[in-house]
């Protein structure tokens, strides 16, 4: 049997991107990082060989060694190197460097790792998604270019926020005009956006303006105070 075989919504990269990754089996998922099958085999047929090789287990398979799996047959030295690589990344982000997610509580905070946007020359908008407790799940550069004439997509921003998985965010963004205090057009967005976010759940910590020489916080910090 070769992949062309199995129904189309039965093969592993469509069936990927119709219900989503996480829905594929182990064998599945061997599938994709083999990519093609041999002699009459799917990469399917392939990756269960390989997974009853070692007992179908994915914990003893991600333990193996370039010998052992070049010696499965019909495994490429070139494939096999791609299931090491997937298998030492998966250990990695569990290893302990990898767990610690940094966490930002406060403005000053915001301000202290996205300080270097003061040197910006175009305005950009910045979104930090945060988990329940506020470690930063995902950062993503929503825009860059002249704010006046940029209208804030609050759908866009929401939908990634979801897409996240994210319990709350901030937004940041600068003024390379050095203006220190927030617009009318600012203020107004923040509370557009906060209060489209509160109708899901999702709470926006802050709205942090960085321009030359220091920061502004919308929403002030937790004393109420405006930096």
């Amino acid at each position: 049997m070769t992949i062309k075989d199995i129904p189309i919504e039965q093969r592993p990269r469509e069936k990927a991107i119709r219900f989503g990754i996480e829905e594929l089996s182990d064998a599945e998922l061997l599938a994709l990082l083999i990519g093609s099958g041999y002699k009459g085999k799917s990469a399917i047929d392939v990756a269960n060989e390989l997974l009853s090789s070692y007992f179908n287990s994915m914990y003893s398979l991600s333990n193996s060694n370039l010998a052992s799996l070049e010696a499965h047959t019909g495994l490429k030295e070139a494939v096999a190197l791609r299931l090491l690589a997937a298998f030492e990344f998966h250990h990695r982000l569990n290893s302990p460097k990898y767990q610690k997610q940094d966490s930002i509580k406060t403005s000053d905070e915001v301000y202290l790792r996205y300080q270097y946007l003061e040197n910006y020359e175009q305005e950009v908008l910045i979104l930090i998604m945060l988990d329940s407790k506020n470690r930063i799940k995902q950062e993503k550069l929503l825009y860059k270019g002249t704010f006046d004439s940029f209208s804030i997509d609050v759908r866009q921003i929401l939908q990634e926020i979801i897409l996240a998985k994210a319990k709350s965010f901030i937004l940041i963004h600068n003024h390379p005009d050095e203006e220190s205090t927030a617009s009318d057009n600012d203020i107004l967005a923040t509370k557009m956006i906060e209060k489209s976010a509160n109708n899901l759940g999702i709470k926006l910590i802050d709205h942090i303006i960085i321009y030359r020489g220091g920061f502004y916080s919308i929403k002030g910090d937790k004393n109420g105070n405006k930096n």
